[in-house]
């Protein structure tokens, strides 16, 4: 069977639940009450029976792995017929089907929660409304990078007592005892966690004090670009607009540090009588020095395809240069994690906007990293994260962290000829997710030399694409400052010239870049996030029991809505359809098993671009 028949079965599932009991047999007449605009005949049957269903072989894996599709499949029996089954795990709502129509129930789930032991609750309602619930089977969810649950990254174990550098996540009640800690001891608040080098043999001793949540590899991370043989994005169409070139924008460049005495990076206008320098600021995570520098070019380059005044994409935007790479373009983990903390923590005083990370992992990994992590968290904070997708193809599933991100812009490097390059890293992510998002030039890339004057050199790799990106964000930012970063994607995206199969692809992602087309994109008001609104129940009924029927107008650019209920005792996220695409949404909430009180129906509806739209309502069940 293909990969991807679950996720038809899934699709298929949601909206055989939105339609309600008998919606799986075409042509039966609940179908055509609910279609002539009359639910009630299907979600609520008089009363014909007391005698709730029967539950039987409840079957799902023991372990699964983070991210990974796995099936739960129940045999449901009762003589009225079954109204409805799902599952419950951690919080989640999974529908199931007869699929057969033989009474074999299967749902399919995707475990994107935090490792640990979950409970999961088989709710089978008949047509009469009677409920039975079966919760005797539980599953482990383990982290991708830690199969055996104890806490240690596999690749960590048994290698004896050499000294090894590692990051240490723990919550908050961490208690930490000095005699099993290692040397160099850095604290990392943006993840709650620190590094430390420490011998192998003793990594046990810290997986086993409380608190300590998850002990990894601070791997390394290295520059995405290499000397080639010029491509230069000021001369091309599409990267021309006029009146506008990033001014009033701030973007940090993650890197190798800057040459500040390069004649397209020491000033805002080449003039140099005036005293209008293009880089703000300048920390160093390498050397500690306090005046910019770049031992290395790497880090000249990027910022002159971003910011240069020969060439630069955004020639008007700030500059704010973060040394993290050392001399031969390699940092730890722990080092892009800090200098990550550091750009929060800097972001008002400084006003970061963007930021630019043309640095990835040695390769590709399954899973969400730590950095993946630390990269969402900036996004949401209202930063936009700009990262290369690695040289690591032309392989499928070979993007490298943190291009793998959900809200980062991942972008991926073509030739002047829109030719896929050839090691330019593609998709999808771990948990199925097109990456990169777009694509730009990335081969025989001109730019800034350091250690010159005027001069130029041409690099070739994603690293060399990411900037240019970057330099875009800032332009279609001086043009809209109030864009989330959401809206940055959504206009980068859109706008893209598509290339390769028809639509978004794990090669291309939605394509190639077109700042011009980009801007004229903002003015087009159909091009909106999610819109949610009028929160509302459906049929009669506030006792345990009803099955109760949550519907919502969501309007807008929309990829999934779901609706969350929270009561007295636990919560659940239930998916929403818009069963014939009039923007309202369905979910149905059996209630069989909840108790009296009060409770919130909160809406979120969500897009493809890391935009979402919230709508709660409270409600009281008696």
């Amino acid at each position: 069977m293909k990969r991807s028949t679950p996720l038809f079965f899934l699709s298929f599932i949601v909206l055989t639940y939105a339609l309600g009991p008998g919606a799986s047999y075409p042509g039966a007449e609940e179908t055509i009450c609910w279609f002539t605009g009359d639910p009630g005949s299907i979600h609520f049957p008089e009363a014909c029976d007391k005698t709730p269903p029967v539950i039987l072989g409840v079957e799902a894996p023991e372990t699964v792995t983070y991210g990974n599709l796995t099936e739960i499949n129940a045999r449901v029996i009762d003589e009225t017929g079954i109204g409805s089954v799902h599952a419950e795990v951690g919080g989640r709502f999974i529908p199931m089907i007869d699929i057969q129509r033989n009474g074999s129930y299967v749902g399919y789930w995707s475990p994107n929660l935090s490792p640990g032991n979950y409970t999961i609750t088989i709710v089978a309602v008949d047509r009469c409304g009677n409920g039975a619930k079966d919760d005797n089977q539980t599953v482990a969810v383990f982290d991708p990078w830690d199969l055996n649950f104890n806490r240690i990254e596999d690749s960590l174990e048994c290698l004896g007592p050499d000294e090894l550098r590692v990051i240490v996540i723990h919550d908050k009640n961490v208690t930490l005892e000095e005699e099993v800690l290692g040397r160099f001891r850095v604290e990392l608040g943006i993840l709650s966690g620190f590094s430390v080098v420490i011998p192998g043999d003793r990594l046990d001793d810290l997986a086993r004090l409380k608190g300590v949540e998850g002990i990894y590899r601070d791997q390394k991370l290295q520059i995405l670009g290499d000397l080639g043989n010029g491509y230069i994005p000021h001369e091309d169409p599409r990267m021309r607009v006029p009146n506008a070139t990033g001014n009033g924008v701030t973007v940090a460049v993650l890197d190798t540090g800057i040459d500040p005495r390069h004649r397209s990076l020491d000033d805002m206008d080449d003039d140099l009588s005036t005293n209008d320098p293009k880089i703000v600021a300048f920390k160093d995570f390498v050397n500690g020095r306090s005046e910019a520098y770049d031992d290395h070019g790497h880090g000249t380059h990027c910022a002159g395809l971003i910011a240069g005044t020969d060439g630069g994409v955004a020639p008007g935007a700030r500059l704010v240069v973060v040394k993290v790479m050392d001399d031969k373009g390699a940092c730890y983990l722990s080092d892009a994690l800090k200098a990550l903390e550091w750009c929060t923590e800097e972001q008002d005083e400084l006003g970061i906007d963007v930021i630019s990370f043309s640095v990835g992992g040695e390769a590709p990994r399954d899973g969400r990293s730590l950095l993946d992590r630390t990269c969402d968290r900036i996004v949401d904070d209202g930063m936009v994260v700009c990262v290369a997708a690695g040289n690591s193809g032309p392989a499928s599933r070979s993007i490298v962290i943190p291009g793998s991100a959900e809200k980062v812009i991942t972008v991926g490097a073509v030739d002047a000829g829109g030719q896929i390059y050839r090691r330019s890293s593609r998709g999808p992510a771990s948990d199925g997710r097109i990456k990169p998002d777009l694509v730009a030039v990335g081969v025989d890339v001109g730019s800034a030399r350091a250690g010159t004057l005027h001069g130029r050199s041409t690099m070739d790799g994603t690293s060399m694409a990411a900037p240019q990106v970057a330099g875009a964000i800032a332009v279609l930012l001086e043009k809209e400052p109030d864009f989330s970063p959401a809206d940055v994607k959504r206009a980068l995206l859109r706008s893209a010239d598509d290339l390769g199969v028809f639509g978004p692809d794990n090669t291309y992602g939605w394509g190639e870049l077109n700042l011009s087309r980009s801007l004229e994109m903002t003015e087009d008001p159909a091009v909106k996030g999610p819109i949610v609104s009028n929160v509302r129940l459906a049929g009669a009924g506030t006792s345990p029991g009803d099955r109760m029927i949550i519907e919502a107008d969501v309007f807008g650019d929309v990829c999934g809505a779901e609706v969350l209920v929270m009561g007295p005792e636990k919560e659940i996220r239930i998916p929403m359809c818009d069963i014939d695409h009039d923007g309202t949404y369905i979910a149905k909430w059996e209630t069989e098993f909840w108790v009296p009180g009060d409770y919130s129906l909160r809406v979120v509806a969500r897009d493809g671009f890391g935009d979402a739209a919230t709508c709660s309502v409270p409600f009281n069940l008696v």
